[in-house]
């Protein structure tokens, strides 16, 4: 079904998305890289053609595998769910006071003065390293290690990291599936595992912020939110962070890690959509409440730097209003004030990601933007607890006047609400001149060359003045 535009006054909806160690020498063997993928969400790819800058990489470029990759399922539409107003609504125009620190004329909210929030305000741009070391199921391949290259349709590339340097970011999300990468007691391969960390290694060696999870792992044979999969969610969360636990765990604090990504009641009518009164979902929160704890006390009980890292959390399919939901709670954590609410956000969808819906970012666009940062605020950051919008963006209509309105807007509602937030970029970059579905590319993956140039200047402004 499709979204009506959120009248002006009314609570608006939303539903989320379709997502130390001395650092590695940019001097990395050849041989120590490899990988071959498919594109966001498993939509295929159309790659610019673009020259090599001829800078090192972390990998050799691969094609894209020869075999034919099989038809994508459609991306479901999500279903709304009316957002709870704030606990002080806002005008839509935000208040200026005099005296106060102000971005384009908007004064921006105040945050409490702790540890939490000095470590997220280092963070700038973020950006997403989409559709590569989460590609999964891609039965076609017979070497695991071309996954990297399957959906995104390129390895991943010290050219791109350094142009990601160079451009302003400095905040990193490696999405990661695993599944297809273990044994059957959930034993992570040694060389899946050796990439993964060869990556974190270089934009860790730059400074950067970087985020790692288990992304498309979401299924009945490993981590799904119901109490008829509890004691297998709990063995494969188990499994797989103590894992990653122990391989990371001298890793100063950049490293960040995320529990899971989306959690949700696949193949059933709740998917993309859930009611806080519905026993069903009830039950999903509850598993997904023990499975987060779950995952905190297995990173925790590794030692190292892992006693006190920062990690993040996610409500039901990591929509906004579920996290901001009461049958949403933070699990118990030893470490004070070392938990990140993670949440993403592509709204409105009709404009966002349906191909079919609007082309336009306007008002009715801009106050559903809003709402979606001031609930959050109000819930987290005023109470002092920290959120990062893992992944947020639009997709490419041919509408570039708009898109920039929608990433200029998302800026600056990440200043003034201090809330980091990270595009999703999967490498699909439009030049048909028309919609291209699953479009959210913008820097090339192979060469690290800007396509969408006032785009990505957008995303990595600054609008603290």
């Amino acid at each position: 079904m499709r979204f009506k535009k959120i009248a002006l006054a009314l609570a608006l909806m939303l539903v989320v998305s379709g997502c130390g160690l001395s650092p590695a020498s940019p001097d990395l063997p050849p041989e120590a890289v490899q990988g071959s993928e498919q594109t966001g969400d498993g939509q295929e790819e159309d790659m610019n053609d673009t020259e090599d800058a001829g800078e090192e990489t972390v990998a050799d470029v691969q094609e894209p595998a020869p075999e034919p990759e099989p038809e994508p399922e459609p991306e479901p539409e999500p279903e709304p769910e009316a957002l709870p107003a704030p606990n002080d609504p806002e005008p839509f125009e935000f208040i200026t006071d005099a005296g106060t620190t102000t971005i384009n004329g908007y004064t921006v909210k105040p945050i409490p003065d702790n540890e939490a929030f000095e470590f997220i305000r280092g963070m700038h741009g973020g950006m997403n390293l989409g559709n590569a070391f989460d590609a999964s199921d891609c039965n076609w391949l017979s070497d695991e290690m071309e996954y990297e290259s399957a959906w995104c349709g390129a390895r991943t590339t010290t050219a791109y990291i350094d142009s990601l340097c160079r451009e302003g970011y400095n905040l990193l999300r490696v999405p990661v599936s695993w599944h297809n990468h273990v044994d059957a007691d959930y034993n992570i391969s040694p060389e899946w595992l050796a990439r993964v960390t060869e990556v974190v290694d270089y934009a860790l060696g730059k400074d950067m912020y970087v985020i790692i999870n288990i992304h498309h792992d979401t299924d009945k044979r490993h981590f799904y939110p119901d109490s008829d999969h509890l004691d297998q969610t709990l063995a494969y969360t188990e499994a797989i962070w103590s894992q990653l636990a122990e391989n990371f765990k001298d890793y100063d604090n950049k490293l960040i890690f995320e529990c899971i990504n989306e959690p949700r009641l696949r193949d059933t009518g709740y998917e993309w959509w859930f009611s806080s009164e519905d026993a069903t979902v009830l039950d999903a929160y509850d598993t997904l409440m023990r499975a987060n704890q779950c995952f905190v006390d297995t990173v925790r009980a590794s030692g190292g730097n892992n006693a006190d890292r920062y990690l993040m959390v996610c409500g039901y399919c990591h929509m906004p209003s579920a996290a901001v939901s009461d049958n949403f709670a933070l699990p118990y954590d030893t470490a004070e004030n070392k938990i990140i609410v993670s949440v993403h956000s592509y709204r409105p969808y009709e404009f966002a990601g349906d191909v079919t819906g609007t082309s336009e970012f306007g008002d009715p666009e801009k106050r559903e933007n809003k709402q979606i940062f001031s609930s959050l605020y109000d819930r987290y950051v005023a109470n002092g607890i920290p959120v990062i919008m893992g992944e947020y963006g639009c997709i490419d209509k041919s509408n570039p006047a708009d898109r920039l309105a929608y990433y200029q807007f998302m800026g600056e509602c990440s200043a003034l609400y201090t809330i980091p937030i990270i595009a999703w970029d999967n490498n699909v970059i439009n030049n048909t001149g028309g919609v291209l579905e699953e479009s959210y590319g913008f820097i090339d993956r192979a060469t690290g060359n800007v396509i969408h140039r006032e785009l990505v200047d957008a995303m990595t402004a600054s609008y603290i003045q």
